[in-house]
C-alpha cells in the first residue's frame, strides 16, 4: 500500500455460504471505520465483488488504481482464520472460495489493462456450508486485517 495514489480494496465471497462472506464483510467493515474516522480516503475505493469479480473490471479500470487489494476466504490447511499473501505463480494451486471463474485470470486481466499493483490476501476459512454466520476465528481475523488496512491509509 506503500505510495499510493489510488487504492481499490475488493472483498470477494458469497454471503450466504458461512466464512465464504468474509470478503464483503470487510469491506463492510472498513467501511464503518472509514466513516468514524479522520483519515482522507478520497482515493480509497471498497468494492463488494460478492461472487462474480469479473463483474468489475471495467468499474476498477475507469478507477484506475495504483494498487489493488484482493481479499478472499482460501483454502490452505491453517487455523481457522489464518492470513496468506498469496503469490501471483502460486494462485492457482490454492482453492479459492466459489467463484464463476479462476482469480488468476482476473489478476492477470487488471495486471495487463490497468498495470497496477496487486497483493491477494487469502483468509482460511473455518466453515463454508450454506448458513450465513462467519465463524469467531475468522470474524477477529477480519477485524484485525481491516484494521491493520485503516492504519496503513
Amino acid at each position: 500500500m506503500k505510495d499510493y495514489e489510488k487504492i481499490v480494496i475488493m472483498g470477494i465471497g458469497n454471503t450466504l455460504r458461512g466464512d465464504d462472506g468474509l470478503g464483503p464483510m470487510l469491506i463492510d467493515t472498513i467501511y464503518e471505520k472509514l466513516i468514524n474516522s479522520t483519515k482522507n480516503s478520497d482515493e480509497v475505493y471498497l468494492l463488494n465483488a460478492a461472487t462474480a469479480p469479473e463483474n468489475h473490471t471495467v468499474e476498477i479500470r475507469q478507477i484506475n488504481p495504483t494498487h489493488l487489494i484482493i481479499v478472499d476466504a482460501v483454502e490452505f490447511d491453517e487455523d481457522a482464520g489464518s492470513f496468506l499473501i498469496v503469490d501471483k505463480q502460486q494462485i492457482d494451486t490454492f482453492n479459492f472460495s466459489t467463484h464463476t471463474m479462476p482469480i488468476s485470470f482476473l489478476i492477470n486481466y487488471l495486471e495487463d489493462s490497468v498495470g497496477c499493483k496487486i497483493l491477494t490476501i487469502g483468509i482460511q476459512p473455518k466453515d463454508m456450508r450454506l448458513i450465513n454466520i462467519i465463524s469467531d476465528e475468522v470474524l477477529e481475523s477480519v477485524e484485525e486485517l481491516s484494521q491493520t488496512i485503516i492504519e496503513n491509509i
